[in-house]
């Protein structure tokens, strides 16, 4: 049952909106937020799905630690939860309950799901995608509950089509949540990384067979917090103007462009998956514009707009807000990078050189994975990432952070090696509030605006060059 509406959800563009003359592309983030939803309850359901292919055998700690892992989350989960266990092979299996469906959690289903997670078997091979199948024909059956799923496998989908597994994936869409964790040094960073990319979850491995149990703790209870079973965003572009892409960048890291979905003409909607009372994500917009768009000066000129959906048990705070531009003859507005953009397109390079770094170890190019995981520590290093850092010191032995000298450590292993290409979680929010990174040429209250000697335009007082011709004004024209 949901209480009185008490959750807000606001929307921020944060962005540069100052262009040269000749710019066709547009940048900006879009956050969402909500807040006070403390008081906010949701009916929730869990579905639990662990990999039980025979490699789940090898070493013996896998299927031992997957059993004390699911007992963990089991143990965790409030009273009136539904939840169910899925005993994943080539098929899926129901391990708990035992016919299909899901029980609310208590002092007696706990019990009885801690002791059929003790018989998990590791025989068979790997098909996810009738695991997923099987979760979303579970949460069919609650609607109206947040719905969270946690995904364990040590091994490839190698029962299974990549399009088969894409089809389920694309069916489970806006459904439900689900995070996904590799184990071992059998999985494939890809597979995991689209199922954590489409259901909107986080995605990570975990090196040490016994940390598991204590990180589907921690999933089940960040779960446990969701509110609103999904947020939606919609994006509208002008005649001129069009989507290049829409990416999510905090707190995971995910190009979402494909996944959006037209609703009306130039009006795109994006799932952004559940939301908990108190939550902030960022997600960076590029808009392409007309090559022959006529450029505004000294005004500005809708580009786009974002709203958010309006979402049963929540109060939408904010109306549509513009993606706006403003083109200028003067040089140096347009240059000015805004810093939230500027983070997060470090932590892009930053991911691309740790997928580069991986991408070099797998194929025994120690040089590579040393020039690529050298470039990961100076970006990580200027980033202050150090979560990061700590997952790069397991292959690497840094020699120099801040130029990017590293050698490959003796004792690195594939497991330590997918645990560093695998993060798609920004560790912290970008700093900085501000919408606009230098003086708005705008005119000041009590400053006329300025004239040209050369054409018969005004330009806003504290310009350096005249909106009309482009000439150089007063101070600039030495």
């Amino acid at each position: 049952m949901s209480a009185e509406p008490s959750l807000g959800l606001g929307l921020e563009v944060h962005q540069n909106k100052f262009l040269a003359e000749g710019d066709r592309a547009m940048t900006a983030i879009v956050r969402v937020v909500s807040r006070g939803g403390t008081g906010v309850a949701r009916a929730a359901a869990e579905v639990l799905m662990i990999d039980c292919s025979s490699s789940m055998r090898f070493p013996s700690t896998k299927i031992g630690e997957a059993r004390r892992a699911a007992a963990a989350a089991i143990d965790v989960l409030p009273d009136g939860v539904r939840f169910a266990v899925i005993h994943g092979t080539d098929r899926a299996k129901m391990i708990y309950p035992a016919e299909d469906g899901l029980v609310p959690a208590s002092k007696d289903t706990r019990a009885e799901a801690r002791a059929a997670v003790e018989h998990l078997a590791a025989v068979g091979g790997t098909a996810m995608g009738t695991w997923l199948a099987k979760a979303r024909d579970l949460f069919d059956l609650v609607p109206d509950a947040v719905r969270h799923a946690i995904l364990l496998t040590d091994g490839r989908n190698d029962s299974q089509t990549r399009a088969d597994l894409m089809g389920v994936l694309n069916s489970c869409e806006g459904r439900f949540v689900c995070d996904a964790r590799g184990i071992g040094d059998g999985w494939e960073p890809a597979e995991l990384t689209q199922i954590g990319r489409v259901l909107r979850g986080n995605v990570d491995s975990v090196v040490e067979d016994d940390l598991l149990a204590e990180d589907f703790r921690q999933l089940v209870e960040s779960a446990m917090t969701k509110v609103l079973p999904e947020v939606r965003l919609r994006i509208g572009t002008m005649p001129f103007s069009r989507l290049r892409s829409i990416k999510q960048v905090f707190p995971d890291e995910y190009d979402l462009t494909d996944r959006c979905h037209e609703v009306a003409v130039r009006e795109l909607e994006l799932s952004l998956g559940s939301f908990s009372g108190d939550e902030t994500r960022d997600y960076q917009l590029i808009l392409d514009l007309d090559p022959d768009l006529e450029p505004s000066h000294g005004q500005d000129r809708q580009l786009a707009w974002t709203e958010l959906v309006p979402v049963p048990g929540a109060t939408i705070e904010d109306d549509a807000l513009a993606v706006a531009g403003r083109w200028t003859h003067d040089p140096v507005p347009p240059t000015l990078i805004h810093p939230m953009i500027s983070k997060y397109a470090a932590l892009a390079d930053l991911g691309e050189a740790l997928t580069a770094g991986g991408d070099a170890y797998a194929a025994g190019d120690q040089a590579g994975a040393e020039r690529e995981w050298g470039r990961a520590v100076a970006l990580a290093t200027a980033a202050g990432e150090e979560e990061i850092l700590g997952r790069l010191a397991a292959v690497v032995e840094v020699v120099d952070a801040e130029k990017g000298v590293v050698r490959l450590r003796t004792d690195a292993t594939r497991s330590r090696a997918l645990h560093v290409v695998i993060p798609s979680r920004v560790s912290e929010i970008a700093p900085g509030q501000e919408d606009v990174l230098m003086p708005d040429p705008a005119p000041q209250p009590d400053a006329p605006p300025l004239g040209c000697g050369e054409c018969p335009a005004l330009s806003p007082a504290g310009a350096n060059f005249c909106v009309g011709c482009g000439r150089p004004l007063g101070g600039a024209a030495s």
